[in-house]
């Protein structure tokens, strides 16, 4: 009765119960999703830009073959709706989903009120059908958005308040989890695959010259001494091996000082590759190792809020900086840390790779002092001992979250109650069963610590199929020797003069202006394809032949895909495809020249013309109709003002390149902010 009483006495006390809560504002929880649309509004404003010519009825690979004929796995999207609103499945109907999504994520990234669970939920849906007919084009970082997109529903609020939810911890736990396998996965691979460029220190400098989309920062970076890639090479490993472990950390300044530590690494990244918003999306997630008074996150926050809760921020100050003092007084030895795991990794890095002086030149040298067996031995325990102590922290929260719950003093509230913890019990169910699945492909990364249940086998292969749970760290595992690029030329005779295609992004001339353009956080998926084909046989790449056929049909949404200086006015007779072998040039030969020489190794794809019947074989293999057919297929489309209002938008954006169009959304998002934060302190002034 007296708890009860106690209760009832809170309920109607007339003072603000806000002034108790300012303390405990979710700041961390806020940022983090307020910066996932921004990732999200990356990702789908690139789709949307080459989506009609990789997907639509002219495209490369139409989205229709996938939605009529493909497995039910498959052909799970949102897209199999569009016919109810008179679209069809081409491309109008791909428009509507991306900019749906990207107005949801817009929204979310300039006022919390639309950062919520409903948000979320639209969002990755929206994705998820976009990414269901990516196919070929379908890329890592595809992956990693879902699965963090779908951890954060659980950490989303449902209501618009600023107050903190009991699964708020075990979502934040489990986006820890999630960047720690991705990090701890592109480590691990590389040692592991036995590559020699990898072992001998030399993996990153080629990697500068190798990568799918290199800029001119990676030339320039290419061009430092070798002791300077050795050294950096070793820091890419202190990154990916031994910082992520210090994300569990309970020091939040040793968590600071591995958050800092990766945004240098990634803001590398981001400089020397157009990897579009791979990186972004990896910077978001290591928000969740700061803490709800670090000083960068209360600077956002103070920033991002417009509303009533910046005020009530502002009035709990002193409440805030009490409890920031105390955090302070309880991790005092957090500097000393720091300052310990820093020599330490520095020695163990002197050990490891038994760094010493050339008597010849005088420069540093370095050579593992361990085999790939003992690497081998380390990272198995690591591999088994990762999981164990995400298990601990999860089922410590957990105890946590139980220990939180409120004692029911009427039927009524017993009721509000157990519906309360029937949402959090269900949440609970997920957030582990998503964990545990996430150990299958964390033990892949070696055979020997890979898990054989078939019960936990059949059950990731389920998740995985909706991208809820996915398996990284495939990609640099061995370095490739050289740097292969695919031209596509046409002609009108088969012994006259080749012309070629011009890409936007990728490297194809030599020429300095358009060698190494900047894509930032515009992901160009067609351009980073050519990466993954020039790596594979001819065989293994059988989009090449839709794209020829387009192109021997001079259908423009695949033109579009290119640099329209570089494409001819009329169809070509003949459409070829040449291997060519890049290289960077030197200071010296740049002054004269541009970034590459180059030189043709062989046909990548044989000649191929409109009667080939090698063409028309594959394309028939492939379920592929060509633009004759499937213009005489109609398709449906009976909603023509939807149609006419997506077709003028297209037209309208079309005309912007991609990173300036995502440029702009960022700065009129600024904007708003900025205007947003002014009239609120015009009204906070009126008030007072």
């Amino acid at each position: 009765m007296e708890q009860a009483k106690a209760r009832s006495d809170k309920n109607h006390d007339p003072r603000p119960q806000h002034e108790d809560e300012v303390g405990d504002v979710p700041r961390v929880r806020n940022l983090l999703l307020r910066s996932m649309c921004a990732v999200y509004l990356m990702a789908f404003v690139s789709f949307y830009c080459q989506a009609e010519g990789l997907y639509g009825d002219g495209g490369i690979l139409p989205a229709s073959r996938i939605l009529a004929n493909g497995t039910l796995k498959e052909r799970l999207s949102l897209l199999q709706l569009a016919p109810f609103v008179g679209l069809g499945h081409g491309h109008e109907a791909i428009d509507l989903l991306c900019l749906v999504g990207a107005t949801v994520a817009f929204l979310g990234l300039i006022s919390r009120a639309h950062c919520r669970l409903l948000s979320f939920i639209v969002m990755w849906s929206v994705y998820f059908s976009l990414v269901q007919i990516a196919q070929s084009f379908r890329q890592q970082a595809d992956h990693l958005l879902l699965e963090a997109g779908f951890l954060c529903i659980l950490l989303a609020p449902t209501r618009l308040t600023d107050r903190r939810h009991p699964m708020e911890a075990i979502a934040l736990l489990l986006l820890k989890w999630l960047v720690f396998r991705f990090m701890f996965a592109s480590g691990s691979v590389k040692l592991a695959s036995g590559c020699p460029l990898w072992w001998s220190l030399d993996g990153l400098k080629r990697h500068y010259e190798t990568m799918p989309l290199p800029t001119s920062y990676s030339w320039y970076t290419y061009q430092l001494p070798d002791v300077f890639h050795r050294l950096s090479t070793i820091y890419v490993y202190l990154s990916e091996l031994v910082v992520p472990w210090l994300f569990f950390a309970p020091s939040r300044t040793v968590r600071r000082f591995a958050v800092w530590w990766h945004v240098f690494l990634h803001l590398n990244i981001i400089g020397c590759g157009n990897y579009g918003f791979l990186s972004p999306l990896v910077l978001t997630l290591l928000v969740a190792l700061l803490d709800d008074e670090d000083e960068l996150v209360v600077w956002v926050q103070d920033r991002l809020a417009v509303d009533d809760t910046r005020r009530r921020a502002g009035r709990g100050r002193t409440a805030a900086r009490q409890t920031n003092s105390t955090d302070d007084s309880a991790d005092r030895y957090g500097g000393r840390l720091v300052k310990a795991i820093s020599l330490l990794m520095v020695v163990g890095s002197w050990l490891c790779f038994s760094v010493g002086v050339s008597k010849d030149d005088g420069q540093l040298t370095f050579q593992p002092t361990f085999t790939q067996d003992q690497y081998l031995n380390v990272m198995q325990t690591m591999i088994r001992a990762a999981p164990l102590l995400v298990f601990v922290l999860l089922v410590k929260q957990f105890l946590k979250l139980l220990s939180s719950q409120d004692s029911v003093g009427s039927l009524a509230e017993g009721m509000r109650q157990f519906s309360k913890n029937l949402g959090l019990l269900i949440s609970t169910i997920v957030a582990f069963t998503v964990f545990f699945m996430s150990i299958v492909p964390h033990s892949r990364l070696l055979p020997s610590t890979a898990v054989t249940s078939p019960v936990m086998t059949r059950a990731y292969g389920g998740l995985h199929s909706l991208y809820v749970v996915n398996q990284y760290g495939r990609h640099l595992t061995k370095m490739r020797p050289m740097r292969r690029e695919i031209i596509l030329e046409y002609g009108d005779e088969l012994n006259g003069t080749w012309h070629e295609y011009g890409f936007q992004y990728k490297p194809w001339t030599v020429e300095r202006a358009a060698s190494l353009p900047y894509g930032w956080l515009h992901f160009p998926r067609f351009d980073f394809k050519f990466y993954d084909a020039a790596g594979s046989k001819s065989d293994a790449q059988k989009w090449i032949y839709p794209l020829v056929q387009r192109l021997l049909d001079h259908q423009q949404p695949v033109l579009d895909l290119l640099d329209s200086r570089h494409v001819p006015a009329e169809a070509p007779r003949y459409v070829r495809t040449s291997l060519y072998r890049f290289a960077y040039t030197s200071f010296a030969d740049a002054a004269a020249g541009g970034f590459w020489t180059r030189e043709r190794l062989t046909d990548y794809f044989n000649v191929f013309s409109r009667e080939d019947a090698h063409l028309r074989d594959k394309l028939r293999q492939m379920n592929f109709r060509t633009a004759a057919e499937q213009s005489s297929s109609g398709g449906g489309s009976w909603n023509w003002l939807l149609r006419w209002l997506l077709d003028a938008v297209r037209r309208f954006v079309g005309a912007i390149e991609g990173s300036y169009l995502l440029i702009g959304l960022f700065v009129a998002a600024g904007m708003v902010l900025y205007t947003q934060q002014q009239q609120q302190q015009q009204r906070v002034g009126q008030s007072t």
